[in-house]
């Protein structure tokens, strides 16, 4: 599959070929159901240093990136990515450096040393969304319309069509806990409840598949768009293809569990 990579823009620096509305006609045509444009979608594919996804020790060295500044004169940069990794002691995942990534099928509660109750797939899906003030002005989260979609279809690529995939109105969560936060960034599991059964007012669920099957092989697609008085200012979008876990790759990835266990045990 191939990436929609745009003009690359990093924090200080121009865009390469100073086409600015060439990122912004490219975030429309995610924004816009119907139309077809292939995932996944970023500026650049690498490290993003700064992101913790909300946890410890969450590789983020492998992140679908996306970034705009200066939108229609907005003082706010705001930077979006997405990656997907293992969850806790399970298998790392692989990608292809250019957006998709590679899972086991499965499910578990975290893999051999996992102290967790709660049964995941055995992958995650992270996001990180910044916003900075490139002027003395004050800028926040809450000023944007923020959404993330994910995808419960292992056979239909729904970046295609966003109607049909889940919503978590990152918004409406700032609005009604911190207006003025400036960074949103967490680490979800597609087997969890809530994504399921949604939650009025901020999490949507799918309508093309109301339930994930974590055995179930395929794709599944995941985007953050960002839009600002009803204009598309950024987006960012990923693909995880979940494949059959090899016998030998899961009995690594188990030694390499209990030996981190027992090395915890000691220390």
């Amino acid at each position: 599959m191939c990436a929609a990579t745009r003009t690359l823009t990093l924090r200080g620096h121009s865009p390469v070929n100073g086409m600015n509305f060439l990122r912004t006609a490219a975030a429309a045509a995610v924004l816009t159901p119907g139309l077809a444009f292939a995932a996944p979608v970023f500026d650049y594919f690498g490290s993003l240093s700064e992101a913790t996804f909300g946890g410890t020790d969450i590789p983020n060295d492998e992140v679908s990136v996306a970034q705009q500044f200066s939108f229609l004169g907005d003082p706010g940069e705001i930077t979006i990515a997405l990656s997907a990794t293992q969850r806790f002691f399970n298998p790392a995942l692989t990608n292809d450096g250019l957006g998709t990534y590679f899972a086991g099928a499965g499910s578990n509660f975290g893999g051999p040393g996992s102290t967790s109750t709660t049964e995941g797939s055995l992958w995650n899906f992270n996001y990180f969304i910044r916003v900075e003030s490139l002027t003395a002005a004050t800028v926040k989260l809450s000023d944007y319309q923020i959404d993330l979609y994910y995808d419960f279809d292992p056979a239909t690529n729904d970046l295609n069509d966003l109607t049909g995939m889940g919503k978590i109105d990152i918004t409406a969560g700032l609005l009604g806990a911190a207006s003025t936060s400036t960074l949103e960034e967490g680490s979800q599991n597609l087997l969890f409840g809530f994504l399921e059964t949604g939650v009025p007012g901020l999490v949507t669920p799918p309508t093309s598949v109301t339930s994930f099957d974590p055995n179930a092989l395929g794709e599944y697609t995941f985007a953050i768009t960002v839009s600002k008085a009803g204009f598309p200012v950024e987006s960012v979008a990923m693909d995880v293809q979940v494949v059959p876990v090899p016998a030998a790759a899961w009995l690594f990835g188990s030694a390499l569990g209990l030996l981190a266990w027992v090395r915890r045990r000691s220390n």
